[in-house]
């Protein structure tokens, strides 16, 4: 049996091309990165545009309410000046009850 001079070869023996290429020549790299942050930016615009038009439909249903609330103000007051002139011109005393009476 002859003797083995050399040893034995694994797999870090491989040689390879890895890690030897600069990124100065990886210029596709960058485009993909530009092309990244444009779908990003895009992303965000639409976000933006969506928020924007809930806050506008926020604010339309606030006015609304503040002028419906006001309507309603408007009228309980008609109703309540309507009952007062009523009130003041006859001298009629209405008669409450005054609650159980319980006889023993």
């Amino acid at each position: 049996m002859a003797i083995i001079s050399s040893p034995r070869r694994t797999v870090s023996d491989i040689k390879t091309h890895s890690g030897r290429g600069s990124r100065d020549h990886e210029v596709y790299r960058d485009y993909f990165q530009v092309g990244a942050l444009e779908l990003e930016r895009w992303r965000r615009a639409k976000e933006r545009e969506v928020a924007s038009l809930r806050v506008a439909s926020i604010d339309s249903r606030i006015a609304e309410i503040d002028k419906e609330k006001e309507l309603l103000l408007a009228n309980a007051a008609a109703a309540c000046a309507m009952t007062n002139n009523k009130g003041g011109s006859s001298s009629v005393v209405s008669q409450q009850s005054s609650g159980h009476k319980i006889k023993y």
